[in-house]
């Protein structure tokens, strides 16, 4: 039964797999914007957060004090490594609303690796 092909022509297996992954990736996204939000008090909050764990994209909104309008920041694709016990991101390609902030991206984020703190060792294993 869980090889048998629906009328999609994807099998019952691949169906429950993709539903666990969306829940994953939805429930990571809420863990996520809580913690951001909770450092970002006073400057603004993360509205928005989607996480796409099989295809490695991030899209997120931020309404931040002083702007009229939402930021939108899309990590197109993102590479997660284990190194040690240490968790390392690494932005592929990364883009914004703001033209000065996607080019503070290419700049200062896509291509570079960041060392994810310890706490984040346990969910990067979610990531990947």
């Amino acid at each position: 039964m869980a090889g048998t092909q629906s009328g999609q022509g994807q099998t019952a297996t691949a169906i429950v797999r993709n539903l666990l992954r969306g829940s994953k990736d939805a429930a990571l996204a809420y863990t996520a914007r809580t913690f951001f939000n909770s450092k970002l008090r006073g400057i603004g909050e993360m509205t928005e957060l989607s996480i796409d764990t099989k295809k490695r994209v991030v899209r997120l909104r931020l309404d931040l004090v002083g702007e009229t309008e939402p930021i939108e920041i899309e990590i197109r694709k993102y590479e997660l490594k284990q190194r040690g016990e240490e968790g390392v991101l690494k932005i592929v390609d990364a883009t914004a609303s703001r033209p000065w902030l996607a080019e503070a991206l290419r700049q200062f984020a896509v291509g570079q690796s960041f060392v994810l703190p310890p706490k984040i060792g346990a969910v990067l294993k979610l990531l990947t």
